[in-house]
């Protein structure tokens, strides 16, 4: 996350920038309308934030960002790390957000609009602080938060994230306007899914619930696991005689079932030796006779690649902090928690697994480590910390490296592979929105933007049911459906929402990525619950 680059004449280019630009908006701290967003990542695109120097969508600004810093809206990021903070400050109007009425009466109310972010703590954060008032952390506007023009960017999870300023100072006790979620707040109410010590979530309380769209979630798991998955399956008959040991195309995505990766994450499955691949011989097995015979040995460009027997035979899970919106959609749509109430399984813990190795990665970037490390036996997340009160990594002096571990992750990261993890298949299904079209892929997390009305102004509001429409549009999907989630075995990344109003094509159209199921409930509310059926207002799915 902190692969962090300055560019050198960044503020001097983007000083002259203003200078000569009538339309400027340089940091003041007189913004006319201010709301602060903690939670998901997820809808970040659609508020405007640059993603390999371009901005896909813009909910609310005049203009959109530019890589240059040229024209009237800006992305702040405290000191260029965006992990932390971030926000957007351009100009809006009443084309954009029907029903304001701050600004210039007579300009379409001009006004100048601070988009705060806050991407510190997981999903569940930005919902406690909008239902329960919780009081924050952010970049309160462009003068408190000392920020200074220098155009960079920074690196992560294979994509690049500019910024226009640099900002120093985050304030403390300001209320959250609305939050972002990666799945609909229902189902933050029970226990695996509420930060230890907080109160749990009671959606009933929030009178805005926007499911969005569609997120895709993975399941990465190290290089070598996957590569053993496949051999294996290449042996059994489940993939393709073409395949070969690391091919990267959709025909040779080795496939766990739903059962077993519950097995897996729950701690009933401990050992990759219970795996059986024919009656006589485990998956450890196979891979052992598969590394006997030379097939697909390590090479010096990659010797944390090729078909290689693990160091031991332990399941690993690299597990996210209660709350996490990805690990909320896992436990929704795989473990179906906390839908089948008392009956539904729960993860295994550190504390509650007596055998296998459970570990917690309380970040998106602390997934991509967590894995690297159990692969490649490098220290990035071994030797680390977590915030309290989870459970530390391991001490980065405990032997790592080449073991088989699994965890979860949106499929906007590693789409270029440079990272020694690979997403699977659930049940023969790629996590891809054509898969999740056709009602094949289930690990989809409808993400939300939630808030109460009586905690906010008449502007406020006003503003975040412009971002939510906005949001919904599956041309607005369609457009972050971009690189940075165009894995090797197809587009992965969102899909937009018959439920939003929105007509489904007959089959399968990136270009408008509508999905023809639906996950309301009885009372036509978004419900991470709701098994997915045909949209009865279409009625049409694509048998395929």
């Amino acid at each position: 996350m902190q692969n962090f680059k300055k560019l050198v004449a960044g503020s001097f280019v983007l000083n002259l920038a203003l200078a000569f630009n009538a339309w400027a908006l340089p940091p003041d701290a007189t913004p006319d309308l201010a709301v602060y967003i903690p939670g998901s990542q997820s809808n970040d695109p659609a508020f405007g934030f640059l993603v390999n120097n371009i901005s896909v969508a813009n909910a609310v600004c005049l203009d959109a960002p530019n890589s240059a810093g040229t024209g009237t809206s800006h992305i702040y990021f405290q000191s260029g790390i965006n992990d932390n903070y971030s926000a957007i400050y351009c100009y809006t109007d009443d084309t954009k957000i029907p029903g304001l009425t701050t600004g210039d009466a007579t300009n379409h109310h001009k006004s100048k609009i601070w988009i705060s972010r806050r991407r510190l703590g997981a999903s569940f954060v930005g919902l406690d602080a909008v239902n329960h008032g919780t009081l924050l952390t952010y970049l309160k506007d462009p003068v408190t938060a000392g920020c200074t023009a220098s155009i960079g960017s920074y690196s992560s999870g294979g994509a690049t994230y500019q910024y226009h300023y640099t900002c120093t100072t985050a304030t403390a006790g300001i209320a959250a306007t609305a939050a972002t979620s990666d799945v609909t707040p229902d189902v933050f109410g029970a226990a695996d899914n509420v930060t230890p010590g907080s109160t749990p979530i009671n959606a009933a309380q929030l009178d805005n619930v926007h499911a969005l769209g569609g997120h895709i979630v993975g399941i990465p798991v190290t290089l070598l696991l996957r590569n053993a998955l496949q051999y294996a399956e290449i042996q059994s008959g489940l993939l393709p005689n073409t395949c070969t040991v690391g091919d990267e195309t959709a025909k040779c995505v080795p496939s766990l079932s739903k059962e077993q990766l519950v097995s897996l994450f729950t701690g009933a499955i401990t050992d990759w030796s219970q795996f059986q691949v024919d009656g006589s011989n485990t998956l450890v097995d196979v891979v052992a006779a598969g590394v006997s015979a030379g097939v697909s040995p390590p090479t010096g460009t990659n010797p944390h690649g090729g078909l290689q027997n693990p160091t031991d035979t332990t399941v690993h899970v690299c597990r996210r902090e209660n709350g996490a919106g990805q690990q909320v959609a896992v436990l929704a749509n795989v473990l179906q928690y906390p839908c089948l109430g008392a009956t539904a399984p729960e993860l295994a813990t550190p504390a509650t697994a007596t055998l296998g190795d459970i570990q917690y990665a309380t970040s998106l970037g602390a997934v991509d480590k967590c894995l690297a490390d159990y692969n490649d036996g490098t220290s990035t997340w071994f030797g680390t910390t977590n915030p309290s009160p989870y459970p530390n990594p391991p001490s980065a002096g405990t032997a790592h490296g080449t073991q088989w571990a699994l965890s979860i992750q949106t499929t906007e990261r590693n789409a270029t592979n440079k990272a020694n993890y690979r997403f699977i298949a659930i049940d023969s299904a790629i996590p891809t929105g054509l898969e999740a079209y056709l009602g094949h892929y289930r690990l989809v997390g409808n993400y939300a933007l939630s808030w109460k009305s009586a905690s906010n102004s008449a502007n406020q509001n006003a503003a975040l049911n412009a971002i939510a429409a906005y949001s919904k549009l599956p041309t607005t999907i369609a457009a972050r459906n971009i690189s940075l989630s165009n894995q090797s075995f197809g587009q992965a990344g969102y899909i937009a929402l018959s439920d939003n109003g929105y007509t489904p094509p007959l089959v399968w159209d990136p270009t408008n990525p509508v999905t023809p199921y639906s996950k309301l409930d009885a009372h036509g509310k978004p419900n991470a619950c709701v098994l997915p059926t045909a949209n009865t207002n279409y009625g049409q799915v694509q048998l395929q």
